[in-house]
């Protein structure tokens, strides 16, 4: 997993306001850590909602749409700060109602049983908006462990040597057999010292050519069927052939290709607001979380080249 890092400080806020009596007033914005958003037409609206007391927090931003924010550079990182203004208001409201609607800010049009009985709205401030994608492979062993120079780059690591980093593939040792398949830590503790030895030379099968140490490789021993995946081929028992070391003399044709990969992507998109007014309200830095949507998870698929 790429170790891609921004730290943002700041996650309660008590902020103090003097009434003209001379009182103190204490307001948290008490929401949760997690944001929303959606498309308002040739803009995105990030919100924050809350019940008991309904209030709600939205920021506006004209001209950026979701390919703009998931739009990363090759470091899997994309930064923007915006100037919050008229055109791109930060918007702090409360309401009547007992409970908000789900679709309260992404609804065309607006759902006439909200009041709102308060809305104060900040036109001065920024807005840095922050994504960092991860990939990783979900092969069942964290990404930290799949260090294997132990130089801290993910990067450098490629057992196989088929252009992909063992941190994102799915196959480390290139075998035709998904990593997650050859129990690299069979009681999920993270350790892998006990990860399944087949032929028990000392290397596990998820790094091993050849697990049953047959002299023939394992992404070889494909004697039914030629799909780049040997662990559905079983020539004379139940136990597939490249795990029976009596079926070496049966080894079928080399493989020519390895089997397709699966990257899983994920988007962490954070917003941090800056120097807003909203009113009485004034906020030198807050916080407005993490998105929260389906939308941050993707996945894209390889097949290595074959040497």
């Amino acid at each position: 997993m790429r170790k891609l890092y921004s730290v943002f400080i700041l996650l309660n806020i008590l902020l103090l306001h003097s009434c003209d009596d001379g009182d103190i007033i204490t307001v948290e914005l008490d929401f949760e850590e997690t944001f929303e958003v959606c498309d308002g037409g040739n803009a995105l609206v990030f919100y924050k909602t809350k019940n008991d007391p309904s209030e709600s927090l939205s920021l506006k931003l004209n001209n950026v749409d979701y390919d703009d924010i998931f739009n990363v550079d090759e470091d899997g990182i994309f930064e923007q700060t915006y100037t919050i203004s008229s055109t791109n208001p930060f918007n702090y409201r409360t309401y009547s109602n007992a409970s908000l609607p789900s679709d309260l800010f992404c609804n065309v049009i607006p759902n006439s049983e909200v009041v709102i009985t308060k809305d104060i709205e900040s036109t001065s401030g920024t807005a840095f908006l922050s994504t960092i994608l991860t990939e990783d492979d979900n092969d069942g062993i964290p990404a930290a462990l799949e260090d294997r120079n132990n130089n801290g780059d993910l990067e450098d690591d490629d057992t196989d040597g088929d252009g992909l980093p063992d941190f994102i593939d799915a196959d480390d040792d290139g075998d035709n057999i998904l990593t997650k398949n050859e129990d690299p830590d069979p009681n999920g503790d993270g350790d892998l010292s006990d990860a399944l030895d087949t032929d028990g030379d000392g290397i596990p099968d998820y790094l091993d050519t050849d697990d049953d140490g047959d002299g023939i490789d394992t992404r070889d021993e494909e004697n039914d069927s030629q799909d780049q995946n040997p662990a559905n081929d079983f020539t004379v028992s139940e136990l597939a052939d490249y795990l029976n070391k009596d079926v070496a003399n049966l080894g079928g044709p080399e493989a020519t290709a390895y089997r397709e990969h699966t990257i899983t992507q994920t988007y962490d998109v954070s917003l941090i607001i800056s120097d807003i007014d909203l009113e009485l309200i004034s906020l030198d830095v807050f916080d407005f979380g993490s998105l929260d949507d389906s939308s941050t998870t993707d996945s894209r698929k390889v097949t290595p080249s074959f040497p």
